[in-house]
């Protein structure tokens, strides 16, 4: 277990990224994306798979066990039984530390076990089967999810413009600044990215 959650946080004590192996040929990958071109094997730890995880953590999969292994939240906001958990990443060469954030909430009426609903990663390491990752243009993600739809728009603390797009049917979603996306969310099929009680930047301010 120890070893598992080293590799999970390798993005957050400034580790190399996980070397890729590079096919040529157009073929259909485990989530049905169709790739074509170079292709990149990606490491398990550093996957995103819409609507289902992204590295080891997983949608639905019990917040004590994100415990584990993650340690404590270094920041987050909580209230009605829902909860934002927020880690920041230790390597702050760009300026900016990268986060990884998970929103959880009540399984069932029991109260008895808090549960994975979003994911969100600011890392570039992680990366989706067909490449999609953090930093890339806003063409590269509507052109390998044509579903995706602009959902809100925000003017964040530099007063500058976010704007969250989603691919509802998929289970992903994206924040943009200036043309470039700045993080990936991986929530359930067919619900929407915007569907959370609680809201991840409460200093951003919402654009009607």
């Amino acid at each position: 277990m120890k070893s598992r959650k080293i590799i999970f946080l390798s993005f957050i004590i400034g580790l190399t990224a996980c070397q890729s192996a590079e096919h040529s040929d157009h073929k259909q990958d485990s989530s049905g994306y169709i790739t074509s071109g170079k292709q990149k094997n990606i490491d398990s730890a550093f996957l995103v798979v819409p609507g289902k995880s992204i590295g080891e953590i997983s949608l639905g999969e019990n917040m004590t066990e994100v415990g584990k292994k993650l340690g404590r939240p270094d920041a987050g906001d909580a209230a009605m039984g829902k909860a934002w958990g927020i880690w920041y990443s230790k390597d702050s060469t760009d300026g900016q530390k990268n986060e990884l954030a998970v929103y959880s909430s009540y399984r069932d009426t029991s109260m008895m076990i808090k549960e994975v609903k979003q994911i969100r990663i600011t890392s570039a390491q992680f990366k989706t089967r067909n490449g999609l990752t953090t930093g890339g243009p806003e063409a590269d993600a509507k052109s390998k999810f044509p579903a995706i739809d602009l959902v809100s728009s925000y003017l964040n603390q530099n007063k500058d413009t976010v704007t969250v797009y989603d691919s509802r049917q998929d289970g992903i979603g994206f924040e943009f600044l200036k043309g470039k996306s700045i993080s990936i969310t991986v929530h359930p099929v067919n619900q929407s990215v915007n569907g959370t009680y609680l809201t991840l930047h409460p200093e951003w301010k919402l654009i009607e």
